[in-house]
């Protein structure tokens, strides 16, 4: 037998480190391509910087985002970033999930404030579909 036949159970495609934002958005992709995923986090919970931000009200992303919103010794950088997958990119995929996130004014996408509450929501990642 070898091992890439039978991988033993503590065996992982991707390993992931921080449950943040971007931890989170990697996890789940790697699992929609079917990868298995091991995602760590230092903090007590999972996505407690998502659930702190915008004052309490998981601020998820900005509607109106452009190169000039940030500072970079490399300006290229922000603009081959953004043009890869854009804030309307991830306003489209967290739409399908109505239930879960809320437009909170003309900037912000939020989580519904019902869920606020409970981090555990924010907590299982990128809903799949």
């Amino acid at each position: 037998m070898t091992q890439a036949r039978h991988p033993q159970a503590n065996s992982y495609d991707v390993i992931i480190l921080g449950a943040g934002a971007a931890g989170l958005m990697c996890a789940a992709v790697a699992g929609q391509r079917g990868r298995s995923v091991l995602l760590l986090e230092q903090s007590r919970h999972p996505a407690e910087k998502i659930r702190i931000s915008g004052g309490g009200r998981c601020n998820f992303t900005n509607l109106h985002i452009s190169p000039a919103n940030f500072l970079s010794e490399n300006p290229r950088f922000c603009h081959s970033a953004l043009s890869g997958y854009t804030q309307h990119d991830f306003i489209a995929l967290v739409e399908r999930y109505p239930h879960f996130l809320a437009r909170e004014d003309a900037r912000a996408i939020v989580l519904r404030r019902r869920l606020a509450a409970d981090h555990r929501h924010v907590a299982g990642g990128v809903p799949q579909g």
